[in-house]
This record gives C-alpha cells, sequence and structure tokens, in this order.
C-alpha cells in the first residue's frame, strides 16, 4: 500500500484511559492530550478499585472505544484492574486492550500471563507508544516492534520491545487536558502541574527509583517559563487559587540551582498576571535551607510533604535515603520558621526494624505533634532494590499482585500486627482520621492565608487541637502497644489478639467524636470558602470536587 493510498483509509481511533483518579490523574490527561493532538479521540475514566466496576464499565463501553488503556498505578490494587480487564471482554468488548503505569513497566510477564484478553503492555513515558499504537489501528496494521512496547506474538508467546528514551524535552508534550468539574479544598478551587519527572533519590523501596534508574535519566525539567504559562492558564481559566505540583522531585539537590529555578517561576509567575496563587510542593529534608524556603515563600509555597520516614539512622540507611535525622529536624525548622507548613509520613516498619528504633520516631512525632503526619509500614514494590534483597534472602512473601514480609525482629512483627487492627481506621486505611486531619489542616492554612483575621484564627485553633488530641493519642496507643508486645509470650496468640482488639474499640470509641467534629470542620471550611472567594469574583467550576484525597498528601 502506498503511503497516500494508506492516508487516505486512515481512520482517527478511539481511546478510553482508565485510572485512578483522586487528584486529577496527569499521567492518564498527558496520554490522552498526546493522542488528541495526533488527530485521535481520547477520554479519560475513573476507576479506583471495584466499588466503582460498574461505573467505569458503562462509562467505557458507551463510548464504544477501539483502545481502552489502564493506568496501574498501584500494586495493592492489581486484582481490581485485573478484574477491570476481565469483565471488558466479558462484556464483549473486542478491541485492543493494553495497560500501562509503574506496575506493568515492572510487571509485564505476569499481567499477560494472568489476562489472556490482555494485548500489549506499555512500559515507562507512553506518550509516543500510545501514538505509535494508534496509527498502527488507524492504518489497520498489527501493533508490535514498537519501542516501549511488550507483545503477543501470534505463537502465544511474548515479545519486549526496545526500551524508548525518555522525552528529553517534557514541555515539547501537550499540556494535560483537567477535568470538567474543578477541584476545592476549604472552598478554593484547586489544580495540579507537573514541572518534572523523575528523582535524585535511589531510596531501596521506591518504585520511582527504579523507574528513572532503568530509562538512565534521573530527572528532567520543565522550563520555569513553560510550568508558569501553564499555570497561569489555571488560574485565569479555570480560578484555580491552590497549585498541587506533583513532581516527585520540586527542591533540587543544590541549593543554587533551586534558588535560581524558584525565583525565574517567580518571575514568569508575576509576568502572568498570577500574584496571589499557593503552592503544595515536596521537598527532600536535606535540601532545606533557609534560602530555599525564602525562595519558596515568596512563590507562594505555603506547604511541603517532606520525605522525613524515620528519625533512626539505621532505617534511613536500610531504606537507602540520603538524609540524616540531623537534617529532619533542620528541614522542619527552616519550614516553621519561615512560615511553610511540613507534612511527612513516618516510616515505622520496615524488614529489619526494631522496637528501640520505633520509639526513636516516636519522640520525633512527640516533638510535632501540632504537624500534620500519619504513620506507615514500608511496602515492596516490583522493581525495587528493596523486593530484589528480600528476594535474595529468602524472606519476600506473596507475589506480583500483593507482596509482603516478615520482619526479622518477631515482636515488631508482632506490634505492627496490632496497630494493623488498632489504628486501621486511625492511621492506615486510605480514608483514615489522620488523613482527613492532613486535608484539614491545609485548609485551614487556606482560610488563614486568604482570610486573614480573628474568625479564621478561631477556627484554625480548633483544627489544631483536633489534630494535636489525634496524634498524641495515636503516640500513646503505638506505646501502649509497644510495652505490651516487649513482655508478652509471643506464643499466647489469643492474649495478642485480645489486646489488639481491646485496643482497637477503645481508639475507635475515641474517633467518633472527633471524625464528627472533622467532618464538620471541613463542610464549614469548604462552605465559607466558596462564599468569600465568589463575593471576590472568583467562584469554582461546576460543583467542586472537595473529598478528603484531594489535599491527602503523598
Amino acid at each position: 500500500m502506498t503511503g497516500r493510498n494508506a492516508s487516505e483509509t486512515r481512520r482517527p481511533q478511539r481511546v478510553v484511559l482508565i485510572g485512578p483518579i483522586q487528584q486529577e490523574n496527569l499521567a492518564l490527561q498527558y496520554l490522552a492530550a498526546a493522542a488528541r493532538a495526533a488527530g485521535h479521540e481520547a477520554s479519560v475514566v475513573a476507576y479506583a478499585d471495584r466499588s466503582e466496576l460498574g461505573a467505569a464499565l458503562e462509562q467505557t463501553l458507551r463510548q464504544r472505544p477501539d483502545m481502552v488503556g489502564l493506568g496501574i498505578a498501584f500494586q495493592n490494587n492489581i486484582d481490581d484492574y485485573l478484574a477491570l480487564m476481565l469483565a471488558l471482554r466479558q462484556r464483549g468488548f473486542a478491541g485492543h486492550l493494553t495497560c500501562g503505569g509503574h506496575v506493568p513497566t515492572f510487571c509485564y510477564q505476569e499481567l499477560l500471563a494472568d489476562i489472556a484478553g490482555l494485548d500489549t503492555v506499555v512500559r515507562h513515558d507512553g506518550e509516543q507508544t500510545l501514538v505509535d499504537m494508534l496509527e498502527r489501528l488507524a492504518a489497520g496494521l498489527p501493533i508490535r516492534d514498537i519501542p516501549g512496547l511488550v507483545w503477543r506474538q501470534a505463537d502465544g508467546g511474548i515479545c519486549v520491545g526496545p526500551l524508548r528514551p525518555p522525552v528529553p524535552d517534557l514541555d515539547s508534550l501537550p499540556w494535560p487536558g483537567r477535568s470538567e468539574s474543578s477541584y476545592s479544598v476549604g472552598g478554593f478551587g484547586v489544580d495540579f502541574v507537573i514541572t518534572a519527572r523523575g528523582c535524585v533519590g535511589e531510596c531501596n523501596y521506591c518504585s520511582i527509583a527504579a523507574y528513572t534508574q532503568e530509562q538512565k535519566k534521573r530527572y528532567r525539567l520543565r522550563r520555569a517559563e513553560a510550568v508558569a504559562e501553564e499555570v497561569a492558564a489555571l488560574y485565569h481559566e479555570r480560578a484555580a487559587r491552590v497549585i498541587f505540583v506533583q513532581d516527585d522531585l520540586f527542591v533540587l539537590p543544590s541549593e543554587a540551582r533551586t534558588v535560581e529555578r524558584v525565583q525565574r517561576l517567580t518571575y514568569a509567575l508575576r509576568s502572568a498576571g498570577v500574584h496571589d496563587a499557593v503552592f503544595w510542593v515536596k521537598g527532600r529534608p536535606e535540601t532545606i535551607t533557609p534560602r530555599v524556603c525564602e525562595a519558596l515563600v515568596e512563590m507562594g509555597v505555603i506547604h511541603m510533604f517532606l520525605g522525613v520516614e524515620s528519625a533512626a539512622p539505621e532505617r534511613l540507611e536500610y531504606l537507602g535515603r540520603s538524609h540524616q535525622p540531623e537534617d529532619n529536624h533542620r528541614a522542619i525548622s527552616h519550614c516553621r520558621d519561615a512560615g511553610i507548613v511540613p507534612s511527612f509520613n513516618f516510616m515505622l516498619f520496615d524488614p529489619d526494624c526494631t522496637l528501640d528504633e520505633v520509639e526513636q520516631t516516636l519522640q520525633l512525632g512527640d516533638l510535632h505533634v501540632d504537624l500534620p503526619w500519619n504513620v506507615c509500614r514500608t511496602e515492596v514494590y516490583s522493581g525495587t532494590a528493596l523486593s530484589r534483597r528480600l528476594a535474595a534472602e529468602g524472606r519476600l512473601e506473596g507475589n506480583y499482585r500483593s507482596f509482603g514480609y516478615l520482619m526479622r525482629d518477631p515482636r515488631a512483627e508482632v506490634l505492627f500486627r496490632i496497630l494493623r487492627v488498632s489504628l486501621h481506621e486511625r492511621a492506615l486505611a486510605i480514608e483514615s482520621l489522620l488523613n482527613r486531619l492532613i486535608s484539614l489542616s491545609f485548609a485551614r492554612q487556606l482560610h488563614e492565608r486568604y482570610f486573614p483575621g480573628k474568625t479564621s484564627e478561631a477556627l484554625a485553633r480548633r483544627v489544631t487541637e483536633l489534630s494535636v488530641e489525634a496524634r498524641r493519642d495515636t503516640i500513646r496507643a503505638i506505646r501502649e502497644a509497644l510495652a505490651f508486645v516487649q513482655d508478652v509470650d509471643l506464643s499466647d496468640a489469643r492474649m495478642v489478639q485480645r489486646f489488639a482488639i481491646d485496643q482497637a474499640f477503645a481508639v475507635n470509641a475515641a474517633d467518633a467524636e472527633r471524625r464528627r467534629a472533622t467532618e464538620e470542620m471541613w463542610q464549614h471550611l469548604h462552605l465559607r470558602g466558596a462564599t468569600l472567594m465568589t463575593r471576590r469574583g472568583v467562584a469554582l467550576s461546576g460543583s467542586g470536587r472537595s473529598h478528603w484525597s484531594v489535599a491527602a498528601g503523598s
């Protein structure tokens, strides 16, 4: 077929991209934008877990797509995506079925083995790979021999295409689309932006580090002026006053480079008429200095998610972190001095942690009960150094759908099992009380920033009181369980179970009123903020989605 005839028979394709949308899923939106720029139709459908299966199926099939692509972002809900793929085929979808994201980048063999109806897997950056696939479909050609793609052979074998080089110029990509109805926190319009891809970190547990190491490109930055242009469009056209920067690396390793880049971004934002937007960013403790904080505040940063993780030096080393406990103290202090509120997660547990090290991190929590933080366990993701280490030690449990491990210290293992029961609703569930309080804390920050005065101060005090009370009680409950496991006979499973259940009843009973008050404050701040901003002529677009997960952190 000649090039001319192929062009004449080309039919634009319709692709539906499916994935979790607690916040704006910019990964999928970038893919959709690339497909549209190439002349195809693309839409994004929300699917977090099986509770959304029916709605996602109906919305997808209604569009009669030629291709469906699933963005599998999280290891712990692979089963939900396998169920969706099976359901699509059972409901008669006969088009091309593919998936991509961090999980498929490393688990392509397992996914293709588990789902006979899955045609291909996209690895790493997917924009150009997706366009190439759609062009093959449009021309009626088989989808294979494409860099960044894994496909099935005619004989059922699996063929892995060459690694696709990462996009060198991120600003060459078309801007990602956004949801029609805006997100909101505290009544303020929220939008999301990516200014960089990748990270300098080599954390043993992090899928970002594994992803970038295979690409051999640690991080890529967008031009400050291009970022400012996109933010200005969100500010002027969508009334966004709050910008969440979704980068894994916003604060660079070099103080000088960070300050220079932030200052350029600030100047470009002001030149574009963005004068009162505020920003939520991420930072590594060892890179936070007074000069960096000063530049960030000038830009409008009011909140920073800090990669604190632990207060025990041995645990930081085990996790592959590049900072020391003193860096945590300095970074938190610098943020406080500058008026930036830091939030963080404490990784209390990892495969080799001890009870003494758990206590060291609790002591750091003691010092900062007024700050928004939560506790968690180090999880294992495919492709990471931690997964390889545990496999080599014979300690990696489960499979790619859900990896696990037993801690080397049996008393630390029992402590975690107790807390998994007693603190599930308080700290470990996605919509836990502590996660909600992180969101509530950010909402009160916005009110203090935009509506200074006695009313906002009183609301902020109430939010802080709720948060301090919950975090102090969290530390108390963990220490109570820690004291129990230090002396208990670990073979007495009934005694351990009884303690966990009794503690869970006590924690959840105390939290009933806290949850009610937190919900009441969340709704009050949303209505107050939306009303006052509307009076200023800045109204939310659409209904304004104000789910807790919008501001729950990283």
